[in-house]
């Protein structure tokens, strides 16, 4: 039932040269000093005329790995530096998707104070809180609901966050679905799902 499931989680392709070559940042590069938290070669690069919305093979972002390594230091100086927020990779997912999937709350919160829309839809009409149901990610999972993200939002399979934390086991996130209002869905829809859904939490 995975949808965050590789290739989502995008590595760099390493056959890619990751030089400065005529004054001009080869995009590989950023998004390799992004995803391994190394933020002043993030700053050195966007100085040298790195694009910090260059996107990558899957068309993920610096911002986008720093989110899914949990890196909130290079998210920052990415941001800080104009990285759009709102970008999306090859299945449309948000960095807020993406720190969802890590549970970085760190870049959670930095997302959503610079105006991240909590529902983004993928193209399969996943939210982030699908994401950190899925992942157990209870923490980020919360915030996500403090910040008006909808419980019971339907991903494009039929599904609700809750339906999805059971299918994975999530019981932190199903008890908290749960303590926010989420209903199970109808056994015709989840199976014999419905059963371990009723029982959480009580």
């Amino acid at each position: 039932m995975s949808v965050m499931r590789p290739p989502y989680i995008s590595k760099l392709a390493f056959a890619f040269c990751l030089v400065v070559a005529g004054g001009k940042v080869n995009a590989a590069a950023l998004h390799d000093a992004a995803r391994t938290g190394d933020a002043d070669k993030v700053k050195q690069l966007v100085a040298q005329g790195g694009d910090v919305n260059g996107r990558d093979e899957n068309r993920e972002t610096p911002l986008i790995e720093a989110a899914l390594a949990d890196q909130p230091t290079a998210a920052a100086v990415l941001i800080e530096a104009g990285a759009d927020i709102e970008a999306r990779n090859d299945r449309g997912f948000t960095a807020l998707h993406a720190s969802a999937y890590s549970g970085s709350q760190s870049i959670a919160a930095l997302l959503l104070n610079r105006g991240a829309t909590v529902d983004a839809r993928s193209m399969h009409k996943i939210t982030p809180l699908h994401v950190a149901a899925e992942q157990n990610q209870t923490a980020v999972a919360e915030m996500l609901i403090a910040r008006g993200a909808d419980v019971e939002a339907i991903q494009g399979d039929g599904f609700t966050p809750l339906s999805r934390a059971t299918f994975y086991k999530s019981a932190q996130v199903m008890a908290l679905l749960k303590r926010h209002g989420a209903k199970c869905q109808p056994r015709e829809t989840v199976g014999s799902s419905q059963a371990a859904c009723l029982a959480a939490g009580n």
